[in-house]
């Protein structure tokens, strides 16, 4: 698997990390100052395969929490 070593994978961790509660890929895409939201969700979903964070699937969308939280 490829290294996850990119600026925006980066501002995405440190977001997710500094989250209170789960966020969604909207919110995380706003704060990251990502211009598109299924960029923002593919780097999202890479860091869940690499278990940096944590994401589940909704009925709409996804939500995504920091591991850091689930100990």
């Amino acid at each position: 698997m490829r290294q996850i070593n990119n600026n925006y994978a980066e501002r995405i961790l440190l977001i997710v990390e500094e989250a209170e509660q789960p966020i969604d890929a909207e919110n995380v895409r706003i704060k990251a100052g990502i211009a598109n939201w299924q960029t923002c969700l593919k780097h999202l979903l890479e860091l869940v395969v690499a278990k940096k964070i944590m994401g589940e699937k909704t009925t709409k969308s996804w939500i995504f929490w920091s591991l850091k939280k689930n100990e």
